[in-house]
């Protein structure tokens, strides 16, 4: 073949034969119509219409073909490299909402351009069909994002939940979860890009995105220091609740006695159950009845311990409460800048001031030699338990303002402890209304003054933490913690309602707790004193 190759042996036959061949068809047509050149240009055009049209059915047929192979591969193969992965801050996959829908598109769009060339506009219709798909999609999917976050964030507000890390004391919106299968932080779960109703970790484990959907139940970090909360955050209700006073004022004592008051109050109560939240509380509230014990002494909280909440979950029927309860030693209320890292006191509503009567001068000095050399060992090191208060009545004051707060919203309850240890001396106040003890035998007139003007509501009390060998705590336990509950439900009120008040111990205060409930003769709740709002 003379070096021709078999396409150019083709064309040299292919010429000469459509040279012969067309004039000849065109002289058969000429004969089939009788001559008659318009029919005959009738029926070439109609001829060469079907046949593009022909051609144009299959070359959009095969173009539809290169499209539709494109979304296979990319959308259900996932076969698109312009998806990101997943960075370390956010260990989730998107929710196709989230960035893949557009992502897909893009390549889609990207792979017809390359499979086509300039046959590409030819599909611009299908590209049309799915970005509209696309927009839909995103549209209900990211206001159902929107109606998910109001609609929790509304019930979380109508519950009144509102979470506090009890180390560093911030509050937080939502937790951070660690997925239980490999440890990875999701900082936040909420709706959003990585899922609606659930999230997808990157080691395959699905979890809730809402708190409502069971994501409480999720191992839960603080956002802010990283810090795990055993507590599970959002599931109940906190209240967070500040003590303070001077060094070795009965603060932990008193702490030990609330828990032993309440969990003698749910023992009593059907469907009532009082437990610690977290390991540490349990480790540090685990023999609060042997501490409660008459004549035993509580060790003073460290001074170099750094402020944490305990925190106890009450459970009264159907509901629930997280009770913080902060206890930090005497020595963080001396000075302004260890009482400015206490940044829970602005996140707080109930304070309680712990004052050792013994430590007052007033008091001392009022005792005889024998009683003095008997209560010796119980004297704390603070004779003036203004100076704490007007620390924290400062730094609260400033970190309320900081944060746009009215003081006149707070509440605080003066305890005066060690009521047990005062009984059976001169000055026992078994008869006398607590805050009128307070003012004529100690001598805080000008404290309780200004307790008065600074906060919303001032309680005053005489209490006795210690429990009877039968486990029953000193009933002027049972009267704070109600004043401590009020804010509540009834149902947590009712753990500590009246009932049949426990016998009182021997020796002690008959009932310090209705020192608190008779500011007059005729008067049945505490001694109330705030200002007429």
């Amino acid at each position: 073949m003379n070096g021709h190759s078999p396409a150019s042996a083709a064309s040299d036959f292919l010429v000469p034969g459509l040279i012969v061949l067309v004039p000849g068809f065109v002289v058969a047509l000429g004969v089939v119509f009788g001559g008659d050149p318009a029919k005959v240009l009738a029926f070439l055009l109609s001829t060469l219409t079907v046949a593009a049209s022909l051609a144009l059915a299959f070359g959009f047929a095969v173009l539809t073909r290169v499209y539709v192979r494109a979304v296979q591969a990319v959308l259900f193969h996932g076969d698109n490299p312009r998806a990101p992965e997943p960075g370390p801050e956010d260990p989730a996959e998107f929710g196709y909402h989230g960035g893949p829908a557009w992502w897909d598109l893009a390549e889609v769009g990207s792979r017809v351009a390359v499979g086509t060339g300039p046959f590409a506009v030819l599909l611009l219709p299908h590209l049309a069909v799915q970005a509209v798909l696309v927009l839909t999609h995103l549209a209900w999917a990211w206001t159902a994002v929107a109606v998910l976050r109001l609609v929790d964030g509304g019930l979380l507000r109508y519950r009144r939940i509102r979470m506090l890390c009890p180390r560093c004391f911030e509050h937080m919106t939502y937790p951070s979860h660690e997925c239980d299968r490999c440890g990875r932080v999701h900082r936040d779960v909420r709706p959003g890009r990585r899922g609606l109703l659930r999230r997808r970790c990157l080691c395959g484990r699905s979890m809730p995105t809402l708190l409502l959907l069971g994501a409480a139940g999720l191992g839960a970090l603080c956002p802010h220091c990283g810090q795990g909360m055993e507590h599970r955050p959002g599931e109940a209700r906190e209240l967070p609740v500040a003590l303070f006073g001077g060094t070795g004022a009965g603060k932990t004592r008193l702490t030990h006695g609330l828990y032993a008051a309440l969990e003698h109050a749910a023992a009593g109560r059907p469907g009532a159950r009082v437990e610690p939240a977290d390991e540490d509380t349990r480790h540090r509230l685990g023999e609060s009845a042997l501490a409660l014990s008459p004549g035993r002494r509580v060790p003073p909280t460290q001074p170099g311990r750094r402020a944490r909440g305990l925190a106890l979950r009450v459970t009264a029927g159907t509901r629930t409460l997280l009770l913080q309860v902060y206890d930090a030693a005497g020595e963080w209320f001396d000075r302004t800048d260890r009482t400015e890292e206490l940044t829970y006191l602005g996140r707080t509503g109930t304070f309680v001031l712990v004052v050792d009567p013994l430590s007052v001068p007033a008091v001392w000095n009022a005792l005889g030699a024998g009683e003095q050399r008997r209560l010796a060992g119980e004297r704390s090191l603070t004779p003036d338990p203004e100076r704490p208060y007007m620390q924290v009545r400062d730094e609260v004051q400033r970190q309320y303002l900081a944060s746009g707060r009215g003081l006149w919203r707070s509440r605080l309850a003066v305890v005066i402890t060690r009521g047990d240890l005062l009984a059976g001396t001169s000055l026992a106040p078994a008869d006398v209304p607590a805050e009128r003890w307070v003012r004529e035998v100690m001598g805080l007139n000008n404290l309780l003054r200004a307790a008065r003007s600074d906060f919303g509501s001032v309680e005053v009390f005489v209490t006795g933490a210690v429990v009877a060998p039968g486990g029953d705590p000193d009933p002027s336990l049972t009267t704070l913690l109600r004043w401590l509950l009020v804010p509540e439900a009834e149902q947590f009120t009712g753990l500590a309602g009246p009932g049949p008040a426990p016998p009182p111990l021997p020796g002690s205060v008959p009932n310090p707790g209705t020192h608190a409930a008779r500011a007059e003769p005729a008067q049945t709740g505490p001694t109330r004193t705030g200002r007429a709002r």
